[in-house]
């Protein structure tokens, strides 16, 4: 959804709240694509403080899963958007720093979508797992190891001894 800021910003002391429903289904990342499985709507206050400066603060939270980087297992991931801003005000518009810029924010249009997507990429955790000892899948027979053992030799040779290795694999007594 996309609110347009002009009457607010020409408002001095005006504000707005607003509960704005989230309408992502999905979280597409450039890792991958993550189903959203519950949301709360998201609550939006608005205020213009005497024409100085736009407080922007919003909250909701959000689950969504994701296969854990180790196992592949389905995790459940809670993520809780908490973005609280205060943008300065001057002649009727906002002055945006360019690296402070919310991507959120076009011209005097606030783009709710957005805002909830940044947020979740910034509260995304950088490694997803089960659990933190999560053992994970045999690169040989792929089986989940937090469920069972395999008999698999997962000994990690060094490439740089390969050559080293056959040879001795070679004479090795049966």
């Amino acid at each position: 959804m996309k609110l347009d800021l002009f009457d607010l910003i020409n408002s001095k002391g005006k504000e707005l709240n607003k509960e704005i429903p989230i309408e992502m289904d999905e979280f597409d990342s450039p890792s991958g694509n993550y189903p959203i499985t519950a949301k709360s709507p998201l609550q939006l206050y608005l205020s213009n403080g005497q024409g100085r400066e736009l407080s922007l603060k919003s909250e909701a939270h959000l689950k969504a899963h994701a296969p854990c980087d180790r196992c592949l297992t389905d995790v459940e991931i809670d993520v809780d958007i908490d973005y609280e801003i205060e943008i300065p005000i001057s002649d009727g518009k906002l002055v945006i720093d360019e690296m402070d810029a919310p991507g959120c924010i076009d011209g005097l249009i606030l783009d709710t979508e957005q805002l909830v997507y940044d947020e979740i990429l910034m509260n995304w955790p950088m490694k997803v797992l089960c659990k933190e000892d999560c053992k994970g899948i045999c690169n040989k027979c792929g089986c989940n190891l937090n469920n069972r053992t395999c008999d698999c030799d997962r000994t990690v040779v060094d490439p740089r001894m390969a050559a080293i290795q056959d040879v001795f694999n070679k004479f090795k007594e049966v």
